[in-house]
């Protein structure tokens, strides 16, 4: 079920309805929302809702477990079993081709592939419900927190629809103290959740899918365009990706506002950002803390040489760019922001060489942030080289760019580098409700003139 699909437009009210109808019936609101959650993953693929309250089960166990010990070899025990057992089967599901057919690769030539696994469907969200779940675990285990009330609580940390197939990735120390007591959507959280859910439709729709049209036909022959096309492609694709998912990330947040929840923020204008690690502290931050805190701390972090902390950012960022997908391409793009922090961090930090001004250090991160994206967005490797080679190709024209294309680049630009004016957004927050309506109103009007049909979030795909 697509949020900028006509079934989610009728799923949330009806959810938010009957949400209402239960009143101050705590537990029955709660088991609402879970069979709602369940319903929204089960609209899919049914079937694979059994993963998802398998990982439920396994970390609800797990996690009692390893309170109810204080023996070190116990406790350790039962964290293994519970990290094995979710990334066995994200792995399977989402590396096992992978890896057996690079494997296959490096086998003596002839030997050919059975694929045996090349058939498994990737289930929506795994990745993201895997991480969520699993941290809870690891903090149990951490003493950071105390299991989860009731396996009830758990099942709808787990699966709470609005962030459930592509986050933000939400911790269970930011959702479960919200069931632990009678919360009832206030007056405030329905004008609050509206704002981000329209804004989300916006971008999606009106900005991420137009961009994408232009992005989709060079990439599908970049050797047939020349560096004028690649370049606009190049400024087209970094913004349909931060419009398409932080437009998800944004009727997430909103969703959940609307049901008098609340999850954390995920992008903060990435592109504004003054160099690489900026950029991760504003770009997909659910994920960048997720990696910070139980894998580059884990690994010791800064805590030693500076090749140490060298060794870890790489680490981190290699498995950051494998989380997003099983294909060369994303191990390329982690290693290269890898490779940028670790660069960076030696100019600029350990050794201070040289400092730049401000208004450069935001232009130099985008471009070498839409560089990254290459290797990203590329079907493969070798496409990936193509665009690179073409981007110095200056023989060519710009071709194909349509005035629909053209304006939404540009409106990119400028919303993004208005975003960070307090002055705007103090002045949206001031409208009365009845002015607002009518911008939502012309949100959902463009929508539907500019929206042929609904597209996929990039992000489902992880």
């Amino acid at each position: 079920m697509l949020f900028n699909s006509l079934e989610y437009l009728f799923f949330l009210p009806i959810v938010l309805i009957a949400d209402a109808l239960a009143g101050r019936r705590w537990r029955a609101r709660r088991l609402l929302l879970l069979a709602a959650s369940y319903v929204f993953y089960i609209a899919w693929n049914p079937p694979f809702v059994l993963l998802l309250i398998g990982s439920t089960l396994l970390d609800h166990w797990a996690a009692r477990r390893i309170d109810a010990t204080d023996a070190r070899r116990h406790r350790v025990a039962w964290l293994v079993a519970s990290v094995a057992g979710n990334l066995g089967v994200l792995g399977l599901f989402k590396y096992g081709d992978f890896f057996a057919s690079s494997l296959w690769g490096v086998l003596p030539t002839g030997t050919r592939y059975p694929g045996l696994l090349r058939d498994l469907v990737l289930p929506m969200g795994i990745s993201f419900y895997t991480f969520q779940s699993m941290s809870y675990t690891i903090d149990v285990f951490r003493r950071a927190r105390r299991p989860a009330r009731s396996l009830l609580d758990l099942a709808l940390f787990v699966a709470f629809f609005p962030q459930l197939v592509a986050g933000p990735i939400v911790r269970a120390s930011e959702f479960l103290p919200q069931l632990e007591h009678p919360r009832r959507p206030t007056a405030e959280d329905r004008l609050a959740g509206l704002d981000p859910i329209f804004r989300g439709l916006a971008k999606k729709v009106i900005l991420a899918d137009t961009l994408g049209t232009y992005v989709d036909v060079v990439y599908a022959a970049p050797q047939d365009f020349g560096a004028a096309s690649h370049w606009f492609a190049l400024y087209a694709y970094a913004f349909q990706i931060y419009f398409d998912f932080s437009g998800y990330s944004d009727i997430a947040i909103g969703s959940a506002r609307l049901l008098g929840f609340r999850i954390p923020v995920n992008f903060r204008l990435p592109y504004l950002a003054q160099g690489p690690a900026d950029f991760w502290r504003r770009w997909h931050i659910t994920l960048s803390t997720w990696l910070r805190d139980y894998l580059y701390l884990s690994l010791g972090g800064s805590r030693g040489s500076r090749l140490f902390t060298w060794r870890n950012l790489m680490i981190t960022m290699l498995l950051g760019g494998l989380w997003h997908g099983a294909a060369w391409g994303f191990v390329i793009w982690g290693a290269y922001h890898g490779g940028w922090l670790v660069v960076h961090r030696a100019l600029f930090r350990d050794r201070r060489l040289f400092t730049i001004p401000p208004w450069l250090s935001v232009l130099l991160t985008f471009h070498g942030v839409c560089l990254g994206w290459v290797f990203f967005r590329a079907g493969s490797l070798s496409d990936a080289a193509i665009v690179l080679r073409q981007l110095g190709d200056f023989s060519k024209p710009l071709v194909g760019v349509e005035p629909q294309v053209l304006a939404a680049l540009a409106l990119a630009f400028l919303s993004h580098g208005l975003g960070a004016s307090a002055a705007l957004r103090d002045t949206w927050n001031g409208r009365a409700a009845d002015l607002r309506g009518l911008g939502y109103a012309a949100i959902a009007a463009a929508a539907y003139l500019v929206g042929t049909e609904s597209t996929r979030f990039i992000y489902f795909q992880f």
